[in-house]
């Protein structure tokens, strides 16, 4: 016989029984209406299907609400500019308040 361990070493995440969560599950989706701490939902006909991944739009209302822009240099909540003209609604943060809204609180 073998001495095998009983139990293998595992992260306390998956211990707990669940995955970590994206920190943008935090707030509600502009998109597709999904709840706080509830995955977004794709509108296809009469059915809706869980999104693995949070709308963009939520992505960037993350952002907004909770990172300060390193290019534009706005507070959280204040929607990203470029020499004072608001970002258009296709693109409303620049990428490197994604990053900032990534990184986790220090």
């Amino acid at each position: 016989m073998t001495d095998r361990p009983r139990s293998a070493p595992m992260p306390a995440a998956l211990r707990a029984g669940r995955p970590p969560r994206h920190p943008a599950l935090t707030i509600r989706c502009p998109h597709c209406a999904a709840a706080e701490n509830a995955r977004c939902t794709t509108k296809a006909g009469r059915t809706r299907t869980v999104r693995l991944d949070p709308c963009p739009a939520r992505l960037a209302a993350h952002a907004i609400a909770t990172a300060v822009c390193p290019t534009c240099q706005t507070a959280p909540g204040t929607p990203c500019h470029d020499n004072g003209i608001q970002c258009p609604d296709s693109n409303p943060v620049h990428p490197a308040r994604y990053t900032e809204a990534g990184r986790p609180a220090a």
